[in-house]
């Protein structure tokens, strides 16, 4: 978190929904699955995930004393929806060597952005209990029973091997029963692994961190 005090119970409840949210996002559930980003593809999503969170907690200066008032001016310096879009496009290049075409990023933004609205309504957090207690709910069942590859979205993916292994609300964007289909870059050979999906071959693969 942003520093060594205890995080704000809003903070905390945030991070709940951004986790279920990135487990709920077809393209990064596929991509650490498949270990696009090498044997530590599960921390680099548990990254992401801490990054975006840190982000908010730093320029909200949410107070860690549950009773006390928000700022007034709370939400002037968050990120708007093009800047996270930017983040998450840049985290996913670097991290996972992918570029997601799917326009499911700007889905994930949304909800990002609405949930941390949520946390921030009066009565703080009543709001987003109900809607991080869906996610939390949908996210397990999803990570009990996959994500299926559809056809229609794309996915871009680089990598000098083949892969290492094998929300209920109205308002949540993404439909997590679809995942991605995966096409090649132009002049490579495709590659395709056992579950189907289409990966691209390239020269070198970026270092895990």
């Amino acid at each position: 978190m942003a520093d060594a005090a205890a995080p704000s119970p809003l903070i905390l409840l945030f991070a709940r929904g951004v986790l279920s949210l990135l487990d709920l996002w077809p393209a990064l559930t596929i991509a650490v699955a498949e270990e696009w980003g090498g044997p530590e593809s599960a921390e680099k999503k548990t990254w992401v995930a801490s990054t975006i969170i840190d982000e908010f907690e730093t320029r909200a200066k949410l107070p860690a004393d549950p009773s006390a008032s928000l700022p007034p001016n709370v939400n002037d310096s968050q990120l708007d929806h093009d800047d996270l879009a930017d983040m998450l496009n840049q985290m996913m290049s670097d991290e996972f060597e992918a570029n997601i075409e799917d326009g499911s990023i700007d889905l994930v933004v949304g909800d990002i952005l609405r949930l941390w609205r949520d946390v921030l309504t009066p009565p703080e957090g009543s709001t987003a209990e109900i809607v991080i207690a869906a996610l939390e709910t949908k996210a397990g069942e999803v990570r009990k029973t996959g994500i299926k590859a559809t056809k229609g979205a794309e996915v871009e993916v680089d990598s000098d091997e083949e892969s290492g292994s094998g929300s209920d609300e109205e308002e949540n964007g993404m439909d997590v029963d679809e995942a991605p289909q995966l096409v090649p870059r132009e002049r490579q050979e495709p590659v395709v692994d056992d579950d189907g999906f289409t990966l691209v071959q390239k020269g070198s693969k970026r270092s895990g961190r």
